[in-house]
């Protein structure tokens, strides 16, 4: 029997994926052989969305018990969890705040290092990596491999760039996927029929609404194409506009924000409070001048969604009400003072 797992609607409204058998028996058995053999895992995802699922499916070959975190993440619930795995292969699979927290945990406790450098890999998912937090891992000695995918494509098809076993990837107008992993489609045959095509040869793929580049036969994600907004007439992405600014607030996001005179601006939104001056300059080195960020919104916490990514609708609508209140009252304290690009 088919599965039906929903997509975490992070970007939009979550939709029914439906699995086959045979797509789950094939991105499983791609997973293990790229890992070098089944394994016991440590589960700390919703087990409703694929990637909890795959830690499931992956487990269960190894014939091990699966080990899950109990309540919320912590980095002592973590590794009293790998610590208790007996298999002589160990993985996980995590996102990148989960990653983050680990280690910035084994910073200020040296002890939660080497329990997790016994994991064989860790698979970090979901969303995009703030820059240098693989790096900041491997440098405690944790094996950390980059995932990319959806509930579509069964999970991470595409390992550190590299798509994962008769995976394929091309790119059109978007990044499309192929391999005997796809899902049947959507519960919704409309939907099914404009994001599952088949070329001329009879080949299926789907269409993953990601913008990308192949670099060496390596695949590199530049974020969502209906990511981009327009402000003042250019083109910005807010996926490289955060690129940037997570090098001053690691857990930064960027979201679009109304503005009267530019249409929309990217805005910051994070618990830290960088220089937004800096910020800006930054940005319009790596960028160009337009796509600098003209506002940065501080929370006590950034929303997540069940999948542990951030809430982007949720900030928006928090965004929109930050800026109408804010341009209320700057107007009402200055007005006749000029715009700021």
């Amino acid at each position: 029997m088919p599965e039906i797992v929903a997509t975490s609607g992070s970007s939009g409204v979550p939709k029914q994926v439906v699995l086959s058998d045979d797509a789950i028996a094939a991105s499983t058995d791609a997973a293990n052989e790229a890992l070098g053999g089944p394994g016991q895992w440590v589960l700390s995802l919703p087990e409703s969305f694929i990637a909890g699922r795959n830690v499931v499916w992956r487990n269960a070959a190894s014939g091990a018990p699966l080990v899950r975190t109990e309540g919320s993440f912590t980095a002592e619930a973590f590794v009293a969890a790998v610590e208790s795995l007996e298999h002589d292969r160990r993985y996980t699979s995590l996102v990148p705040t989960q990653l983050a927290r680990l280690v910035d945990a084994a910073q200020l406790d040296r002890s939660f290092i080497a329990p997790i450098r016994r994991l064989d890999r860790i698979l970090l998912g979901g969303q995009r990596a703030p820059i240098g937090l693989i790096e900041r891992a491997a440098r405690l000695g944790w094996k950390v491999t980059r995932t990319y995918g959806m509930t579509e494509t069964c999970g991470g098809c595409v390992w550190d760039g590299r798509p994962l076993g008769a995976t394929k990837v091309r790119l059109t107008d978007q990044i499309e996927i192929s391999g005997p992993h796809l899902a049947d489609g959507y519960t919704d045959p409309e939907l099914t029929a404009r994001r599952f095509v088949e070329d001329a040869r009879g080949t299926r793929w789907f269409r993953t609404g990601d913008a990308g580049s192949l670099i060496g036969g390596q695949l590199q994600v530049s974020g969502r194409i209906d990511d981009v907004i327009v402000s003042g007439g250019v083109n910005v992405s807010l996926a490289a506009v955060e690129h940037v600014v997570q090098v001053f607030a690691p857990d930064a996001v960027v979201v679009a924000g109304p503005d009267a005179e530019w249409g929309e601006v990217p805005v910051v939104v994070t618990t830290l409070r960088p220089d937004l001056a800096e910020i800006r300059q930054a940005v319009q080195h790596a960028l160009g001048k337009p796509a600098r960020p003209n506002h940065v919104v501080t929370v006590s916490v950034i929303p997540t969604t069940h999948t542990g990514k951030p809430d982007r609708k949720r900030l928006a609508r928090l965004v929109a009400s930050r800026m109408r209140q804010r341009r209320s009252s700057w107007w009402r304290s200055t007005p006749s003072a000029p715009r700021p690009r």
